[in-house]
């Protein structure tokens, strides 16, 4: 099956069951929020631990993409949390903001890192929601898979079992633990991500009845390789951005190439 990118913009329209399902998103992105805070209150959980937590588990909010009636409105639901995240301090939205917050965040008094990833979140949404190329979602919702578990998992590993052979690039350190985290499980978030999107919603990777598993594994391994080398030279703070947009860019250009995706004549 070819699925051919649509250059137009979707009519902006609302029913009950978006409602619905946004009350559903918001839940279920403020749930990751209470449990990262009550651990941090409850278990003495440092905020490297907590950040996690929302970082592996938060924009998970995404699988609801396939269940509104107009996929545009989920853009709303990662714009809320920018828009809350902006403003958050620890006056205005203390407890939560302690379960973000880096050391440096603390003192600047700003969640640098989670706002950029719901910023990444709602760009991405909204880039294939707006134009009505949600069949073709897969490939931003494996991006942020790959930003969620890949880049979640690659700092408490690399911390673990790689700190005493990390080398400092642009400002961060690296280690090939970490990278390595980053590599299998940006692997393995994709191709969930393929799965539900490509697969059980949309059917973008099923091709006369048969699911292109290949295709799949070869995004996938082109999808991780990229996000890795990104996460690798970007800039201290920055990979919440570059890795999500850049890999998509990636996974696109990709995806033409195997015939997955066609783009307009």
């Amino acid at each position: 099956m070819q699925t051919e990118l649509s250059p137009g913009i979707v009519v902006f329209q609302f029913d009950f069951l978006d409602l619905v399902v946004f009350m559903v998103a918001v839940g279920y992105a403020t749930m990751v929020l209470l449990v990262a805070d009550f651990a941090r209150r409850r278990y003495a959980l440092g905020p490297e631990v907590t950040r996690r937590i929302v970082h592996l588990f938060a924009g998970g909010a995404i699988w609801t993409v396939p269940y509104y009636s107009h996929p545009w409105v989920a853009t709303a639901v990662a714009f809320l949390f920018v828009v809350l995240l902006a403003f958050a301090n620890t006056e205005r939205f203390g407890r939560f903001f302690k379960a973000m917050a880096r050391p440096e965040d603390l003192e600047q008094g700003s969640v640098r890192g989670p706002f950029w990833y719901a910023v990444s979140i709602t760009t991405l949404t909204g880039l294939f929601t707006f134009t009505g190329n949600e069949a073709v979602y897969f490939i931003a919702g494996a991006a942020i898979h790959m930003m969620m578990f890949g880049d979640g998992m690659a700092a408490p590993i690399g911390m673990r079992f790689g700190s005493a052979h990390t080398r400092v690039i642009l400002g961060s350190r690296r280690s090939l633990h970490g990278s390595l985290a980053l590599f299998i499980f940006a692997f393995l978030g994709s191709l969930l991500a393929f799965w539900f999107f490509g697969v059980l919603n949309y059917g973008s990777l099923i091709h006369e009845g048969s699911i292109m598993y290949l295709e799949m594994t070869v995004l996938a391994l082109v999808g991780a390789t990229s996000a890795t080398l990104i996460e690798l030279v970007s800039p201290r703070g920055s990979d919440n951005v570059t890795l999500p947009f850049l890999t998509t860019l990636v996974l696109l250009v990709a995806a033409v190439q195997l015939g997955i995706v066609v783009l307009p004549a």
